[in-house]
């Protein structure tokens, strides 16, 4: 079985950093010291940009309900997960948000996302060194891959941390069927077992967690097939077909597990998990939102449809520079290799968006698409890389932080302002209400009014993610409200008997409240973002 060389998979090839033939003799010493600064880099690059949105208090809409039903109903979190086929996931958030008190503490539940984010990155550096990447091609992908606005989202909600554990087993799952196939048989049929039985293991677990994270396998699939060109054709197309054989039994797999749980009745089956049927219209769905919003990377998509033309632009930008590396490839290398970047050019991304494809929803999220844009950024950066081959080493340099510049300040900027702040917004709201709300001597009556679609305080909004309103429902306003008294009682028992509680488009006529918290204020905080 044709795979990695066994010369490419060392940890020298993974921890040399940047520097000339000469760095080969740099005492051992040196080389670990400039080893973990780049690790510290790796690392610090998420957490800085996602800083000032980690810290800031809010929550999101499910935030509140969570945190409310893990210490006051147990297992209702792990249920509602398992019924969308997430079992692990439920129980990861049941875990997590049972040993979370207040809002204020979600901060650290998005700081380990950050971390996390600093792990994969980290992860895909090494990785990608130890398939044959450069130093630097590795360390652009890396630091860009964390910052495109899936990691955005997944950086700035509570929830999102079980996404990013996902894609590290994921990577994991990769590289353990990658040491198989070097190996085969020659370190014996239990050394080949057990590497296929712990691949099988960690791909599976991904797959009950987040199912659209578990197939970014194929993001170091698609690196290590566009960096080794020593496979033929038919090499090639049996290495790749293997891979993406493995991910779809392990995800069949998954869901046999999860309906047999359902047929058993251990889990209720939630509507929303079904199979599409009308595949004219997912695929149409699929080419005018999902993948442009892949292809135009740091630049956000808009349901008001604001800077379209700057968003068309970035998408167009990346699918010309993307033919351009399949070009060069075919041109350099003849035929054969650009047949094989081409295939995997376009493939990999529609399998790594598989799942969705398959589901019947047609909702485009950017937490779907973090593998498909993973895999897309390798053909970029490798395509770019393709383009520049004989710039001088500064000019290269130059793009490269430019790149790296515009991708930092962007996902600080929208993870910040489009996600932080307006959910921080209606938090106060709703806790400067409950502040109001006096325990003492007759039960307070409260009436919160809810927010529209129309008192959104950013210009920028797209779906549920950025720019979006928690409170424009019946439940999260009483959800929230139940959090901000819990946050500011928190030695008090039985606290919902304590008041009164409603909600609604508008105040009802004849009716007295104590307190009135009116989410239609939101819009005094608008902002030109």
């Amino acid at each position: 079985m044709s795979s990695v060389p066994k010369s490419v998979i060392s940890e020298a090839a993974i921890a040399v950093p940047i520097g000339s033939a000469g760095a080969i003799a740099e005492p051992r010493a040196g080389l670990r010291v400039r080893a973990w600064m780049l690790t510290a880099v790796l690392f610090l690059v998420p957490l800085v940009a996602y800083w000032p949105a980690t810290f800031h208090d809010y929550g999101l809409r499910d935030d509140y309900s969570n945190l409310r039903e893990a210490h006051e109903e147990v297992g209702k979190v792990v249920k509602f997960c398992a019924s969308h086929a997430r079992p692990i996931y439920g129980w990861l958030l049941q875990a997590t948000y049972g040993q979370t008190s207040s809002v204020q503490n979600l901060q650290w539940m998005r700081l380990v996302a950050s971390l996390l984010l600093g792990a994969v990155s980290l992860v895909c550096f090494k990785g990608f060194r130890a398939v044959g990447w450069s130093i630097n091609t590795s360390l652009c992908f890396a630091v860009l891959l964390v910052l495109v606005p899936s990691a955005q989202v997944i950086a700035g909600w509570a929830v999102g941390w079980p996404y990013v554990a996902t894609a590290l087993l994921a990577i994991g799952g990769f590289f353990t069927v990658e040491g198989a196939l070097v190996l085969g048989l020659r370190a014996g049929v239990g050394r080949a077992v057990g590497q296929w039985s712990v691949a099988l293991g960690l791909m599976t677990v991904s797959a009950l967690i987040y199912q659209p994270s578990a197939l970014f396998y194929l993001v170091p699939l698609a690196g290590a097939l566009i960096v080794q060109r020593q496979r033929t054709l038919a090499q090639s197309a049996r290495w790749i077909g293997i891979h993406l054989g493995f991910v779809a039994g392990t995800l069949a797999l998954a869901y046999g597990a999860m309906s047999l749980l359902y047929a058993t009745q251990v889990f209720v089956k939630s509507g929303r998990v079904a199979f599409e049927s009308h595949w004219g219209e997912k695929i149409a769905w699929f080419l005018a939102e999902p993948l442009p919003n892949a292809l135009s990377l740091f630049v956000l998509n808009d349901n008001n449809q604001r800077d379209h033309a700057l968003y068309i632009t970035g998408a167009a930008l990346g699918g010309a520079i993307l033919i351009a590396g399949a070009y060069l490839e075919w041109r350099r290398y003849g035929m054969a290799r650009g047949l094989i970047w081409l295939s995997g050019l376009l493939g990999l991304p529609v399998f790594a968006f598989a799942v969705s494809m398959i589901a019947s929803e047609h909702y485009a999220t950017y937490r779907t698409i973090l593998a498909m844009t993973g895999v897309l950024l390798c053909f970029l950066v490798a395509s770019i890389s393709a383009l520049t081959l004989r710039w001088s080493v500064n000019a290269r340099r130059m793009i490269a932080m430019l790149a790296i510049s515009i991708a930092f300040f962007a996902a600080q900027h929208h993870t910040y302002t489009l996600i932080a702040v307006p959910q921080g917004n209606e938090w106060q709201l709703i806790v400067a209400g409950a502040k109001q709300a006096h325990l003492t001597g007759i039960r307070p009556r409260i009436f919160a009014i809810a927010s529209t679609p129309s008192d959104i305080s950013t210009a920028t909004i797209y779906h549920d993610e950025f720019g979006s309103l928690s409170s424009n429902s019946e439940w999260v306003p009483r959800e929230m409200f139940k959090r901000a008294m819990h946050d500011l009682h928190p030695d008090i028992a039985n606290l919902d008997s304590r008041y009164d509680f409603a909600t609604g488009p508008k105040l009802p006529e004849g009716q007295r409240y104590d307190v009135i918290i009116n989410l239609h204020q939101l819009r005094q905080f608008y902002a030109n973002n």
